[in-house]
């Protein structure tokens, strides 16, 4: 029983943090409102109460609990959960005006309230999940155990991935590859796996392996445990947009593929512009103060034009707060020339991990980010995409290969998924990954994720250097 323990402590816990965000949010907008004047007791709040059934009678239909509250198994892509959540939030505000209306009682609440009320808790409900789901993870609570089989290295990534990872609800017990992947998981024979699973009422198995031969593996092993996880080894499949489908007695998938819609792409662009419009209005009184605090404390202009490789190849000059001493490039040739070992990380990166050349309010501003302030401009003028794969110069498209194809579909962005993925941290050749995987599975919703989880980067300055 130790998977229904875990997995319903995580599952109630969601439950709960979903009512203590939205109940909080309703308690601060109302008060905040009647602090500015409105006339109404705060009592009326426990008359909001149809809103939080609605919420999570619409939470539960969506799978937002672990999938099961009874009998939890892996969580759905964040990505799904940020959409269902936002329509879960909005859908359970627009029944209760429904019902307000209908019983007459509309009188007694402000609509304006209430209206504010939906859109900090349509913000807020993500937030709440982020930080629970933080604290589950450092307490190692709330997790179904788990065993893993399947091929070597595929095991070991995925193994990897999973411990970094406090949104996966999973936390492995076993595996059965050939090899420990870890000091405190013991790598067993496929019987003792399974005598192992029995004795510790383990029902959760992760198959990592070719999808070609997983049918025949997963029959096998199916019986033993109530979840199965099949995780094949393509990185490629445009996954989150799509559904598996019986056709013919074949296993299918249905991809939708949203950059041939139109509209959506309309919808970005216009979105687009009046975000970029918006930040720039916020950022003029502290862009004139990192202006003067660049040119006070290095000779040199304010701004730097990056050359990079913009959509279809086309190039384009990318605006920063210049971060580095004027002579930047000079001392980069003279660097690499006398230092191999920064060659060879150049060559491999594309740029230096403590690079001397970047001046003290440098090392601030792009820490913080803020040297891309100046990047608003590119999106006004259609060059750059808020939301998008990372700029490159020219010589990088050698690494891409047949990926520069896919790379280049969409226009770069200011921010996008290997940003908030890790950064710096990461290698270039999951860079790369992360951007391909974008471009293939890009929507309106896996952008307000990422904008949503850059604040998340940006604040605890994670994988920034």
């Amino acid at each position: 029983m130790k998977l229904l323990a875990g997995g319903r402590i995580r599952s109630f816990s969601l439950l709960l943090a979903d009512v203590v965000t939205l109940s909080l949010s309703l308690f601060v907008v109302f008060g905040g409102y009647k602090l500015c004047g409105a006339e109404y007791e705060m009592s009326i709040l426990f008359r909001t109460w149809p809103i939080i059934v609605l919420l999570l009678l619409l939470n539960i239909s969506g799978r937002l609990y672990c999938g099961n509250l009874l009998y939890p198994g892996l969580a759905i892509n964040p990505v799904h959960e940020l959409r269902r959540l936002t329509l879960s939030s909005i859908g359970s505000f627009l029944v209760f005006f429904a019902i307000l209306s209908v019983t007459r009682e509309n009188i007694r609440f402000s609509r304006v309230a209430l209206t504010i009320s939906m859109m900090v808790c349509t913000f807020m409900l993500p937030l709440g999940r982020i930080i629970l789901r933080y604290i589950l993870w450092k307490l190692r609570c709330g997790n179904i155990p788990a065993v893993i089989v399947g091929e070597r290295e595929l095991v070991r990534t995925v193994a990897e991935k999973m411990e970094a990872d406090d949104y996966c609800i999973l936390n492995l017990t076993a595996s059965c590859c050939g090899s420990q992947i870890a000091e405190n998981i013991p790598d067993l024979e496929r019987n003792e796996l399974l005598e192992f699973s029995r004795e510790n009422g383990i029902n959760y198995l992760i198959y990592c392996g070719n999808v070609n031969t997983a049918g025949q593996e997963v029959e096998t092993l199916l019986p033993e445990f109530l979840h199965v996880l099949v995780v094949s080894n393509t990185e490629r499949f445009p996954v989150l947009w799509s559904h598996p489908v019986s056709f013919y007695r074949y296993f299918s998938f249905e991809i939708s593929n949203r950059m041939m819609r139109k509209w959506i792409l309309v919808q970005k662009r216009i979105l687009e512009v009046i975000l970029s419009t918006f930040g720039l209005l916020l950022a003029f009184i502290p862009g004139i103060f990192l202006a003067l605090l660049i040119k006070i404390t290095s000779r040199g202009p304010v701004f730097y034009r990056a050359k990079r490789l913009g959509k279809d190849g086309k190039t384009i000059y990318v605006l920063k707060f210049r971060t580095m001493k004027p002579d930047a490039d000079m001392m980069l040739e003279q660097m690499l020339a006398e230092n191999p070992e920064l060659k060879k990380e150049w060559d491999e990166k594309f740029k230096l991990d403590n690079d001397p050349r970047i001046t003290r309010v440098g090392k601030f501003l792009r820490k913080t980010s803020l040297d891309e302030l100046p990047q608003f401009i590119n999106v006004l003028k259609g060059e750059m995409a808020l939301i998008g794969p990372r700029p490159i110069v020219e010589k990088e498209v050698a690494f891409y290969g047949k990926d520069y194809e896919v790379f280049s579909r969409v226009k770069p962005g200011i921010t996008g998924l290997w940003q908030v993925s890790g950064r710096s941290d990461l290698s270039y050749d999951e860079r790369i990954a992360l951007d391909v995987f974008y471009v293939n599975n890009w929507s309106t919703w896996l952008d307000f994720y990422i904008f949503i989880a850059t604040f998340n980067a940006v604040f605890f300055f994670r994988g920034s250097r």
